[in-house]
């Protein structure tokens, strides 16, 4: 891996996008990492039960997870700014249920109904970040800066999406802390309101980079099309080689939602387990911090493993086997200052892992279809982390066995990465210009 080139790598993506996108992607996207654990450590803060608190983590989840790909699509279909504030409005609403169920002792099926809705309204914002570097990317005529942007800018929204997970934990445990149950939930309502606020003033100040996904195929000798295509017809993107697509190839994209999907249940393992023995051992505050650890260690393995010279296969081997070793170690129930050491070296296979697989879905996505299949990505996520917080939750009087899930799904990447994933190097073409990338 090399600095050098990660440092060039980000001078590209400012020259293309700006450094106003990089700062509104990560505030954009900051109230999702704040949400789950938010309302994790809000719930359980409450006196309401662990078990109560991680079903609410898979409340949010299983919203996300039945709305993200019909969210994906309406931002293909009808660009994202109506869709992005019509998703903040819903989501304060459910954020303000939530707190009304603070103030009075309502049954815990209409503390999941409001969590529920929070997920439902997830907008989606690193999906959508990260259709727009695609987009950008295709809008490059010289096929190295098109590489350049894509590899880079999804290994930064990867970084992107760990140091939110630093940022966001921390500030929730500051503001249980300081606030309580009450404050705090306060206080995610006002994060989501202005950080996926100012990520739709940035997408209204570039109309049409995100929007319907037509272009006007070449015209030929009297004016027709050059490829011999009827009026009206589109043009997909170049498959890897050189062909034209007209759908996306679902078995290929199988095994990388699969590792995504694992990457997931990492997460929702550690967060609920860490909980576990933090309440056990009376120190609640140092579950944000602890888990947040691993952001630091991911974000830097996003920005450094797109200049990594491997194959696909060799990234995913190496960060499910560091995920693998870390999440058994957590089985010990080590000291708090081992369990900051084990995180590090797990965030470093979880970055590892999440940049090489949204760059394999990018590279196989469709014309048209870059935000719906970055939502997909971002559902098969969230599937795992409620799957694996509902059962680490059941397993939250074990502290011993809570890291399991997470040894499981280390396992399973590794499996996916020695059996699915391309062995060799490769490179990704740039796609003709297509309407997702139209100013």
């Amino acid at each position: 891996m090399s600095a050098r080139g990660t440092a060039t790598g980000l001078r590209t993506l400012v020259t293309a996008a700006g450094a106003s996108f990089l700062l509104a992607g990560f505030l954009g996207r900051l109230p999702a990492a704040m949400n789950q654990l938010g309302l994790l450590l809000i719930v359980s803060a409450s006196g309401r039960g662990l078990a109560l608190a991680g079903a609410t983590v898979a409340a949010v989840g299983l919203g996300t997870a039945l709305s993200a790909p019909v969210i994906g699509r309406l931002v293909d279909r009808y660009g994202p700014v109506p869709v992005l504030a019509g998703a903040v409005l819903l989501q304060v609403a459910g954020l303000a249920g939530g707190l009304v169920c603070l103030d009075r002792p309502l049954p815990g099926t209409v503390v999941l109904a409001c969590a529920g809705l929070v997920g439902l309204a997830n907008p989606q914002a690193g999906s959508i970040t990260r259709a727009t570097w695609s987009a950008l990317s295709r809008r490059e005529e010289d096929p190295s800066r098109s590489l350049g942007i894509i590899r880079s800018g999804l290994g930064l929204e990867s970084a992107a999406d760990e140091v939110s997970f630093v940022v966001g934990p921390v500030s929730v445990g500051a503001l249980v802390a300081l606030l309580g149950a009450q404050g705090a939930m306060a206080g995610l309502m006002v994060s989501t309101a202005v950080g996926e606020g100012l990520l739709i003033a940035w997408l209204l100040s570039r109309p049409g980079l995100l929007g319907p996904a037509r272009r006007t195929p070449p015209t030929g000798p009297g004016g027709g099309p050059a490829d011999g295509r009827g009026p009206g017809s589109t043009v997909s993107p170049a498959s890897p080689d050189g062909a034209a697509t007209t759908g996306t190839p679902w078995r290929s994209l199988a095994p990388v939602l699969l590792a995504i999907t694992a990457v997931g249940v990492v997460f929702g393992t550690t967060q609920t387990a860490l909980t576990a023995v933090h309440t056990a051992h009376g120190t609640p505050g140092l579950t944000g911090p602890v888990y947040g650890s691993m952001g630091l260690t991911s974000a830097l393995a996003g920005l450094l493993t797109p200049s990594w010279p491997r194959s696909p296969a060799t990234k995913m081997v190496t960060g499910g086997l560091l995920v693998a070793v870390g999440s058994a170690a957590l089985m010990t129930v080590p000291a708090t200052a081992a369990t900051v050491a084990v995180i590090l070296l797990m965030g470093a296979g979880v970055g590892t892992t999440l940049v090489t697989a949204y760059t394999l879905l990018e590279a196989q996505a469709a014309g048209g279809r870059v935000t719906s299949l970055m939502t997909l990505g971002a559902t098969a996520n969230i599937l795992g982390v409620s799957a694996a917080s509902v059962v680490t939750g059941l397993l939250g009087h074990n502290l011993h066995a809570g890291n399991a899930p997470a040894v499981a799904a280390g396992l399973v990447l590794v499996v996916v990465g020695a059996r699915a994933l391309p062995l060799r190097r490769g490179s990704r073409p740039p796609a003709p210009p297509c309407a997702t990338a139209s100013a």
